[in-house]
């Protein structure tokens, strides 16, 4: 008798034998943990928060810019050859390359054309001066003059707009944009000052406008008529310095283009408006993507973190949650249904917590808008809509964040077995630590054998090194910590002990029951202590290195320059050389052009100055008076392998033609110092196009005088140009260094949400610990604990995880800092500086948090009944 094949069952996908009642006890356990969930949910919140408020902000950004550009692109633009180009920073002399009206006419005249207008703009020549005699705008964004035209934009779109008042037509008259006028201090009709070419005049404000249909994004507009614009801003020449073109509706704008191109002058050429906007758009959306990539960074560093967070929530979770896990097993769920049940769990927090981080980011971005326009760079729309497509990056990120999170947790669950349901014995400790100690000891050696490299070798990618060190090093001391960090639980339990006696050694016992708990919730802060740390190192050591440099390789005493980085008034030298107290003045000018087809920046001075304005020394060959001669530093020719005799490609300013330069001698300067790489005689510089505008002054005390004598005798004799500041010194190289500290500050502000993060995870470890030991508390109260030892225990416990993850991050930090420092020596950071006292504060800050971390949890404590903690399971 044949026996029938047993019949095989087919095992099914897990997911398909997820049955219908796992979801709803999955559910039913999230329900009944809200507060796990929102304190969960919540780290989630504020990683997404920051990255979906960052890429709308950038949104908003975007917006702006592309409504001011949209304004000032016209269908067809002429203007000199090689200036049509966003690349170009030749700035013709416009006394010798412009259009005239004839020009204008002529252009009109082509088929196809439906309007032309001469267009005059300047950048940083004319400030708008408020009612307290002080610059409108000064804050970044640049002041642009123009005359005022009524030329449309491309497509029709409005070019510049009358928002108030009238347009200026006479000399007498002038218009700014909304926002000036709104933080000057003005009314329409009144006589305002403004600074032209380092010189105050005045005008009749007649009216508001703005380019395009949007705000000005900071900037500050000055709108004149022709003949004033051509004074102002062209050196009086009778003409224009570009033309904007409007073609008729239906025509091609290419071949338009063509046709005005036959029109125009020798040395002048016509570019279609798309192509133009076409490269604005790109080098918006390179601006852009680097602010998203740059704020991105420190999102990414909160959901780090936030994961840490995660995954002690979900750790606990599994361990408070064993015995009725294992009575599914019991029932028949298997292993897979029980991870997936906490899979699922974590699926629905990082849900809602992308969700509504999205929200809150919406809330941030619109809070941020609101703030760069109150400092004045009006925004045009502060309505924040984040784009669907970066709204469901962000739910995508924060669901896969907190799923892998809760991977390893669920692995757990699911190997809980079913017999601890009916036992009751079920072991919530924590394995032995043996394996993580022998990956992280070895993680940790090689990745100190890597910073070592980093530092020691001269290799062309010793950063690589330091920088894979550096990681290696933060996961082996992340793995390690619950080991690492005993020595430090034990000296402060020994201090608890003697402060706080009973209650002290209680704090140190639990901190010391589950050592990974207690270091996985100090890792989240120590990863934000360490960056922190590193970056003050870094800093103080900027700044330290470029105070120094910057007073060693000065020569002068004092240094008179433009807040922003503008021409000094063409006066000014003979004032300052004749002031009391003063023995010499050297000058320095700046052109920006293109060499051998990059952009570049010449710095020129009298062959006599050499080493007299910035402390230099020549390697080789002299410094000449001839046109087209230069020298370069000596990192300049070996980057370019340039020797004295090398030739340079250029542009003649006035005639735009090619110009060529050749090497007369390589100098060099002190680390961290110097006069840039190309620098040149005078006639060199007014051939690259700047003539008669110095950038800098230094200046020379007498034998004798008094310094700040003669420091009040400069700010007097500079005192009607509230744009000129002199500087001794010191206050120059301060000056420098601040710039790095401002910047620092904003990192410090962004890590920030990386330590709010941490300190969550402290309350929410020490909370659902109150939960955990509920009948532990119990019994503690009814042997006579009371209720303020019950408090200071729990903060004594946040403390200890606290100071143990700033202890770590200060220790890590440390050290990269100072493996950084001495890897970027070559770059400018020649000095290392320690900012000890900077560094304590973060100390004495981590204490604070533990203690501020302690107070919902500790007060939970509190109000649990002795009775029912004592009878609970």
């Amino acid at each position: 008798m044949t026996r029938p094949h047993p019949v095989r069952r087919r095992r099914l996908p897990v997911l398909r034998q997820f049955r219908a009642d796992m979801w709803k006890a999955s559910w039913k356990s999230l329900m009944g943990h809200k507060v796990r969930l929102l304190l969960s949910a919540l780290s989630v919140v504020l990683g997404i928060a920051f990255l979906s408020g960052a890429l709308t902000f950038t949104g908003m950004l975007s917006n702006t810019f592309a409504a001011i550009t949209q304004g000032t692109i016209a269908d067809v633009s002429v203007g000199v050859k090689g200036t049509q180009s966003i690349d170009s920073v030749v700035t013709p002399d416009y006394t010798k390359n412009h259009l005239t009206n004839a020009d204008i006419d002529r252009i009109r005249g082509v088929a196809g054309v439906e309007s032309a207008s001469g267009q005059i703009t300047q950048m940083n020549t004319v400030y708008l001066l408020g009612t307290n005699n002080k610059v409108v705008g000064m804050a970044g964004p640049p002041s642009i003059a123009s005359n005022f035209t009524t030329e449309p934009a491309m497509n029709h779109k409005p070019g510049i707009e009358v928002r108030s008042g009238q347009a200026p037509t006479t000399d007498d008259e002038v218009a700014v944009d909304p926002s000036s006028l709104e933080r000057s201090g003005y009314h329409l009709g009144d006589t305002v000052k403004l600074l032209a070419n380092g010189q105050t005049i005045t005008k009749k404000l007649v009216g508001t406008a703005a380019w395009g249909s949007g705000g000005s994004a900071g900037a500050a507009y000055v709108f004149f008529d022709d003949v004033t614009a051509s004074q102002l801003l062209m050196g009086g020449a009778p003409g224009y310095m570009q033309a904007a073109v409007t073609v008729k509706a239906g025509s091609d704008v290419d071949a338009v283009t063509k046709a005005v191109a036959a029109a125009v002058p020798d040395g002048f050429e016509a570019v279609p408006g798309h192509q133009v906007a076409d490269q604005l758009k790109t080098a918006l959306d390179q601006a852009m993507d680097f602010v998203n990539i740059f704020l991105g960074v420190f999102a990414a560093i909160s959901l780090v973190v936030a994961c840490f967070l995660i995954v002690n929530t979900f750790s606990m979770l599994v361990a408070q949650r064993s015995r009725e896990l294992a009575l599914y097993r019991a029932l028949g769920a298997s292993r897979g249904q029980v991870a997936w049940s906490v899979i699922f769990e974590a699926l629905l927090t990082g849900l809602v917590g992308g969700v509504i981080g999205v929200g809150l980011g919406a809330f941030l971005a619109y809070g941020i808008g609101e703030a760069v326009t109150a400092a004045g760079m009006d925004m045009v729309s502060s309505v924040p809509m984040p784009s669907w497509q970066n709204a469901l990056l962000s739910v995508v990120i924060a669901v896969v964040v907190t799923v892998v999170a809760a991977w390893f947790p669920s692995r757990r669950a699911s190997r809980v077995p079913p017999i601890a349901a009916m036992t009751g014995e079920v072991t919530s400790g924590e394995g032995g630590l043996g394996r993580r100690t022998l990956v992280g000891t070895i993680m940790l050696v090689v990745g100190i054998a890597g910073i070592w490299s980093g530092v020691t070798l001269k290799v062309s990618k010793n950063m690589w090194l330091l920088g894979g060190g550096a990681f290696l090093v933060l996961i082996a001391v992340t793995l390690m910590s619950p080991v690492i960090g005993r020595p430090l639980i034990w000296v402060m339990g020994r201090a608890y002990r003697l402060l706080f006696g009973e209650t002290g050694k209680l704090a140190e016992l639990n901190a010391i029951r589950l050592p990974r708990r207690t270091a996985a919730t100090a890792s989240a802060l120590m990863i934000g202590i360490t960056l922190v740390s590193t970056l003050s190192i870094l800093g103080a050591s900027a700044s330290t290195s470029t105070e120094h440099s910057v007073r060693d390789s000065l020569r002068g005493d004092f240094v008179i320059s433009s807040l922003n980085y503008g021409p000094l008034p063409a006066s000014l030298f003979d004032e300052v050389k004749s002031t009391q107290g003063v023995a010499s003045v050297h000058r320095a000018r700046t052109a920006a052009t293109t060499i051998n087809g990059a952009r570049a920046r010449v710095i020129g001075y009298p062959t006599s100055d050499f080493n007299k304005i910035q402390a230099q020394s020549m390697v080789t060959g002299t410094m000449g008076d001839a046109l087209g001669e230069v020298i370069v530093s000596q990192a300049y020719a070996d980057e370019q392998k340039l020797q004295v005799g090398s030739t340079l490609e250029s542009v003649d300013a006035a005639t735009m033609a090619p110009l060529k330069l050749t090497v007369t001698g390589i100098f060099t300067t002190p680390k961290g110092g110097g006069f840039g790489s190309i620098n040149a005689n005078l006639a060199t510089v007014a051939a690259l196009g700047n003539r008669d505008r110095d950038s800098q002054l230094s200046v020379d005390a007498a034998p004798g005088a008094s310094h700040q004598s003669v420091q009040d005798a400069l700010d007097s004799a500079t005192s009607d140009n509230p744009l000129i500041v002199v500087q001794n010194q010191q206050e120059y190289a301060k000056a420098q260094s601040a710039q790095i500290d401002q910047m620092l500050t904003t990192v410090y502000a962004l890590l920030g949400l990386a330590v709010v993060i941490a300190v969550l995870g402290i309350v929410n470890t020490l909370a659902l610990s109150v939960v955990e030991r509920t009948r532990e508390i119990g019994l503690l109260r009814a042997v006579g604990m009371k209720r303020g030892q019950l408090r200071l225990m729990i903060t004594l416990e946040s403390v200890i995880i606290a100071v143990l993850g700033a202890v770590l991050g200060l220790v890590m930090g440390l050290g990269f800092g100072v493996a950084l420092q001495h890897v970027l020596v070559d770059q400018g950071l020649s000095i290392l500086s320690i900012p000890w006292g900077r560094l304590g504060i973060f100390l004495a800050v981590s204490v604070v948090v533990g203690v501020l971390a302690a107070v919902v949890p500790a007060r939970r404590a509190t109000k649990l009944n002795m009775l029912d903690a004592i009878s609970s399971e």
